[in-house]
């Protein structure tokens, strides 16, 4: 079981400079990606996003990569001498139409710094490959380290809160052939009382119990609660993203249970009921969590 929730960074050498992938993840319904590159390395865009969705289902993954450094190609500066020279036109110009004092230097031209460019040699794409596509993978594992850890927290909360939901289960259970029986001498009782002298028809009285029966009888309900929560205990043991399928069982657990708390018409049961719907409130958030 992973969770949705992590961090992962790697860093990589190449030619004196240092390249870092950072990974975050937080929840998402889907894998939802965002991917930030240095402008000369977006051509790696796509197979960032194809390396992350292979290996994870869920969750929002921001991938940013950083390349830092001093290349071991040396720096070029450049004059735009152009630029320069109708700077200095443009000052001189203003200078006597204004009858400025002071000299059109150096230091005056040093103030428009886009007269000189610093360009750094851009590495050829195959020859960073290899360095990126390490540090991508390492910064993936530690991206997955940390989400299992989260699902194993998650894992050990789950299982504990499921198996309280199968204890209060076996009560409703027990309960169920208690509540057949109290409603059936419930009945019999109060037909006896508005009767009084009027004779009953016994056939007539056992075909009511009978149908009362049927209506508080939440026996096939209590039977599928079981059976999902036993398909919740094997979704646990598979090794493959398991967030939706709880999803979807959760929903199924919660239609049974509702379905029982309406049928039974027993305070004992209702309680419980109402105990396993708070957990399952709980459970649910929790799931929200899981890949």
């Amino acid at each position: 079981m992973q969770g949705m929730t992590g961090y992962g960074r790697a860093e990589g050498r190449f030619r004196g400079r240092s390249l870092v992938v950072e990974l975050r993840s937080v929840n998402h319904r889907y894998c939802d990606l965002a991917v930030r590159l240095p402008k000369h390395l977006s051509p790696f865009e796509e197979t960032v996003k194809k390396k992350v969705a292979a290996r994870f289902v869920r969750g929002h993954i921001e991938v940013s990569v950083s390349f830092n450094g001093t290349s071991a190609g040396l720096k070029r500066y450049e004059l735009d001498l152009p630029s320069a020279e109708a700077y200095y036109r443009i000052l001189k110009k203003l200078k006597a139409a204004l009858h400025l004092k002071g000299e059109v230097d150096l230091g005056l031209l040093s103030y428009f710094k886009e007269m000189i460019t610093v360009s750094e040699p851009v590495e050829p794409l195959e020859s960073v490959r290899p360095v990126f596509d390490r540090t991508l993978n390492r910064g993936i594992l530690a991206l997955e380290k940390m989400r299992r850890e989260e699902g194993r927290g998650l894992a050990v909360d789950l299982a504990a809160r499921f198996r309280h939901l199968s204890e209060t289960l076996q009560f409703i259970e027990t309960q169920r052939v208690v509540v057949v029986q109290s409603h059936h001498q419930r009945l019999k009782t109060r037909v006896s009382e508005l009767a009084k002298d009027v004779p009953v028809d016994p056939n007539r009285l056992a075909q009511e119990i009978a149908i009362l029966a049927d209506r508080c009888d939440i026996s096939e309900e209590v039977v599928r609660l079981g059976i999902l929560l036993e398909q919740c205990q094997k979704t646990f043991r598979k090794k493959e993203a398991i967030g939706r399928t709880l999803e979807f069982l959760l929903q199924e657990i919660n239609r049974e249970v509702n379905t029982i708390g309406s049928k039974a018409n027993d305070a004992d049961i209702s309680l419980h009921v109402v105990a396993m719907k708070s957990e399952l409130e709980k459970i649910r958030e929790q799931v929200q969590n899981i890949e």
